[in-house]
């Protein structure tokens, strides 16, 4: 492996690592919920419009994005609040072009992940990144 693919790695898995310890504080967690992540997954943890209408052909986009609270909210009430790299900052570069917030800053659910992606990448789909884990880290670091 080489040096800078050696970092991107490690630093992949700090981030990991750190979630997973996160994810069990379960700081607001909601009670009695399935998980909103994979196949089976409770989609009224986060949307407001019912599966049904989430799964829909006829319902509005702008229908099936509305949110119980902001994107960050909705991932700490599971995640804990010391969950997530550079939340709420505005990055100094994008090279992804990755989606930011209405402030243009990280947001857990639309900046680094998403909920609903399909990858062939085993990493991508696990953790729901947005992209694989290299283009990720280097759309805002240089190394």
């Amino acid at each position: 492996m080489q040096p800078m693919q050696l970092i991107v790695t490690a630093g992949f898995m700090v981030f990991a690592l750190s979630a997973a310890v996160s994810g069990s504080e379960e700081i607001g967690s909601p009670k009695g919920k399935v998980s909103p992540h994979g196949e089976d997954a409770d989609c009224s943890v986060c949307h407001v419009a019912s599966e049904a209408d989430l799964r829909s052909w006829f319902t509005f986009p702008s229908t099936k994005k509305k949110f119980k609270a902001d994107y960050n909210t909705l991932c700490r009430q599971c995640h804990g609040v010391d969950f997530g790299h550079g939340v709420g900052k505005k990055p100094a570069l994008n090279r992804g072009g990755l989606p930011l917030d209405a402030q243009g800053a990280i947001a857990c659910a639309i900046t680094c992940h998403n909920m609903h992606i399909k990858s062939e990448d085993a990493t991508q789909n696990r953790y729901h990144l947005r992209t694989s884990r290299e283009n990720l880290c280097f759309s805002c670091h240089d190394k």
